[in-house]
């Protein structure tokens, strides 16, 4: 015999279940609607170079929608970008350390996300950059994972290629007593070549053949490899380019110098 009490009980739980997904399905659309709308004009401030105009909304974002990836991840790049951008020493450090700060917090949420290792191998690289040798030595391995990360996860990033390339430059450029301190921090210190160099840069050129920084690195490490038509050829295609940041200025001015020479040995 057929319980109707039953039945009529599964039915309303069951309607009370629709009900409830319902809601949260409507409320997931009404924050994505919102995300987007917000996304929309913030991407379009960094695309833009407006970096500054998008710490305040996502500020506002990270309050409302706390350990959001999204917006921890785009708050780690426009405070990159920034301290990229200034010129004040200062400012440069504290926007670097926000960068590191978000993008860290994106990690211990999700640690396979492409975007977050991209983020951190840049923020943290920069951070190391101008340390001491032994600290640039130690954290070369943690730059190397997230870049390679980034790379399976973003195989068409011109930006995770040129990480790489540097990686690659920088520890295949270490003098002696360097690769002696590598060999005593690490059982199996890490090795670069100028070869690999080359291959990343050429790779980043190809993607994103406008980034002026590529060609600079390409070029600098065409002259370690004694290519020195293929390095001067690639420093006049790289001051064809506009520098977008301070660093990419210094690039710039080097470039010149080092054509300017080549042309006086000439006449």
């Amino acid at each position: 015999m057929i319980n109707f009490q039953i039945i009529n009980h599964l039915i309303l739980d069951f309607i009370h279940k629709v009900k409830y997904f319902s809601f949260f399905a409507l409320l997931f659309l009404l924050i994505s609607a919102i995300f987007s709308q917000d996304f929309e004009e913030i991407d379009s401030n960094l695309l833009n170079q407006n970096f500054e105009d998008t710490i305040i909304p996502l500020n506002k974002l990270n309050t409302e929608y706390p350990k959001n990836l999204e917006v921890l991840i785009r708050l780690s790049a426009a405070h990159h970008l920034l301290s990229e951008k200034v010129y004040d020493e200062a400012m440069d450090i504290y926007h670097l350390d926000k960068s590191l700060h978000y993008i860290t917090e994106a990690i211990k949420i999700d640690s396979t996300n492409g975007q977050i290792h991209k983020w951190y191998a840049l923020a943290y690289g920069k951070k190391i950059e101008n340390a001491n040798i032994r600290t640039q030595i130690e954290g070369s391995k943690i730059i190397a994972f997230y870049s390679t990360e980034a790379i399976k996860k973003l195989p068409d990033d011109p930006y995770c290629y040129n990480v790489m390339g540097q990686w690659h430059y920088r520890l295949a450029d270490l003098g002696r007593v360097s690769r002696k301190l590598a060999q005593i921090i690490f059982e199996e210190p890490p090795e670069g070549s100028f070869e690999m160099a080359e291959s990343y840069f050429k790779t980043s050129i190809a993607l994103e053949p406008e980034y002026i920084g590529t060609y600079y690195w390409l070029g600098k490490t065409y002259q370690k490899l004694g290519k020195s038509d293929d390095a001067l050829a690639v420093f006049r295609r790289g001051i064809k380019l506009l520098p977008p940041y301070k660093r990419e200025e210094a690039m710039y001015k080097e470039m010149i110098k080092i054509l300017e020479k080549n042309d006086r040995k000439k006449s």
